[in-house]
């Protein structure tokens, strides 16, 4: 029993070091050369001007957080902090997505928008592009529902 506990950690500690290595970019690289795009260049057309109308009510934020529950979360966790189930073995690491609810609404709207519309790949990052999976609509509500500090979170 003590030799399987033994054997156990030196295959987490070796998932481990292997996740966290040298090889290909740290696990925040994307985050970063995404947030430094924006800063240098915008938002890429054509999200520039791209702004929610819509009001942010209760069924908007809890249509939000179920397709958050269903798309997101196994990477950026139930929370947003980047913890989920499956981003463990992704390097980079999934965002963390608490920020945003600090960020202005002008400009978090389109760089959210952008960001589940378009993913991370051009950022060497795992994220899907959602822009043919979910409807405008649906972006809205996971931004909307982002923006609001995820008030509806799951277990």
């Amino acid at each position: 029993m003590i030799r399987f506990g033994i054997f156990a950690a030196a295959i987490v500690l070796s998932v481990e070091a292997i996740a966290q290595s040298d090889e290909g970019p740290p696990r925040w690289a994307a985050n970063l050369v995404r947030k430094q795009q924006v800063i240098m260049h915008g938002v890429p057309q054509p999200y520039t001007g791209m702004r929610d109308a819509s009001p942010d009510t209760d069924a908007k934020l809890q249509r939000g957080s179920k397709i958050f529950d269903q798309h997101c979360a196994a990477c950026h966790g139930w929370e947003g902090n980047g913890t989920g189930p499956d981003a463990f073995a992704q390097i980079p690491a999934p965002a963390d997505l608490e920020w945003l609810t600090h960020t202005p609404k002008n400009q978090a709207q389109p760089y959210v928008y952008w960001t589940i519309a378009e993913g991370g790949s051009a950022f060497e990052s795992e994220m899907p592009a959602f822009k043919r999976k979910l409807s405008r609509r649906e972006i809205w509500s996971v931004t909307a529902y982002l923006r609001a500090g995820m008030l509806h979170r799951s277990p």
